[in-house]
């Protein structure tokens, strides 16, 4: 145990595996990973003291800021230790439709899933737009999606779907052993009606207005996004980089090697499975920045080589050099671009 512990921080600290899901790279922000990593560790503590129902929560929670098949794991064992297998089997079914080649994950739920189909309701869900569920006031973990499947224990329930501001709603009858179907179809948007209505009248308005306007100076196309977009990844980059930093300083101190050790060579098999647990949990966590800061910082790159308009910020330089030029008689310049120049210009 001890040295699988020592390998697998190894591995994180100097070979910088990832295991966090791609998506979660690509779409959360320094600020998500970083709730997800807070809320991993209370989930972790939670579940240590034996409070199943609170760590489930918490690992919901950090799988919601960004995703991962840990956190959903960790949820998953957790609702079923709370004796909660309904959700448990909820999860589990999600869990095998967003990481199918997670292998461990895959066992854990195939083992939750056959328990829950003898002793539950199964229920498959579709909406015609992506929609978010809440059963009987409670919301169902997972992203917005067009099919989902849950799980209920036996008796009347309502369950509602999500469609934005607008929701729609079924009541549900479960009985153990067995399956159903229910389809939400999402109702009309009444703000898209009230400005079909609306639109004649718009019209007549427009007709009112004056034919000769002031000509607006054409502005010129942008071929890309402002380079501010660039700056604010190389920021986000730059911290969740010192977030990694300090979560594998931390992996690495806390337990420490020497604590598992002296815990696991003394035979206190308690303290040494919470102290190798504490490490793997560190460790997951770190994996979790880890995959962050390179998705992240990849996309920032691909933002500033292809997609960043560097023209803008050349043409307002220009702009602001002729207005200074216009009010000074003499003054120095400095122009970076194609090579440094340094001048000066003036009008007499």
């Amino acid at each position: 145990m001890l040295n699988r512990l020592r390998v697998t921080t190894f591995s994180v600290i100097l070979l910088g595996a990832p295991c966090i899901h791609a998506q979660a790279a690509s779409e959360a922000t320094a600020a998500q990973v970083r709730a997800a990593a807070d809320a991993f560790d209370r989930g972790r503590e939670a579940y240590k003291s034996g409070d199943a129902a609170a760590a489930g929560d918490a690992f919901e929670q950090a799988d919601s800021q960004a995703a991962s098949p840990i956190a959903l794991e960790y949820a998953i064992r957790s609702r079923d230790k709370a004796g909660q297998l309904d959700r448990a089997a909820t999860l589990s079914a999600l869990a095998k439709y967003r990481h199918p080649d997670e292998a461990a994950l895959g066992k854990l739920a195939d083992e939750v899933l056959e328990r829950a189909r003898r002793e539950l309701y199964e229920l498959s869900v579709t909406c015609s737009e992506e929609c978010e569920l809440v059963l009987d006031g409670k919301l169902i973990h997972g992203k917005p999606a067009f099919e989902r499947v849950l799980f209920l224990n036996e008796g009347s329930h309502t369950l509602r779907a999500g469609f934005g501001a607008r929701d729609a709603s079924s009541p549900v009858e479960a009985t153990s052993g067995e399956r159903g179907e229910v389809r939400f179809d999402a109702p009309e948007d009444e703000d898209a009606e009230a400005a079909a209505t609306d639109e004649p009248e718009r019209s007549r308005v427009l007709e009112r207005e004056p034919e000769s306007r002031p000509v607006e100076p054409e502005a010129r196309e942008s071929s890309g996004w402002s380079p501010a977009v660039f700056w604010v990844g190389t920021g986000v980059t730059v911290a969740l980089g010192a977030a990694t930093l300090w979560s594998g300083l931390d992996t690495v101190k806390n337990p420490g090697e020497d604590k598992v050790r002296e815990a696991c060579s003394d035979g206190r098999q308690d303290d040494c499975q919470t102290l190798y647990d504490d490490g793997r949990s560190r460790q997951s966590r770190t994996n979790i920045l880890l995959g962050a800061t390179a998705g992240v910082g990849i996309i920032t790159v691909i933002i500033g080589a292809a997609a960043t308009d560097w023209g803008d910020a050349r043409e307002e330089d220009l702009a602001r050099r002729r207005t200074k030029r216009e009010k000074a008689g003499i003054e120095p310049w400095l122009s970076v671009g194609n090579g440094a120049l340094v001048g000066a210009e003036g009008r007499f």
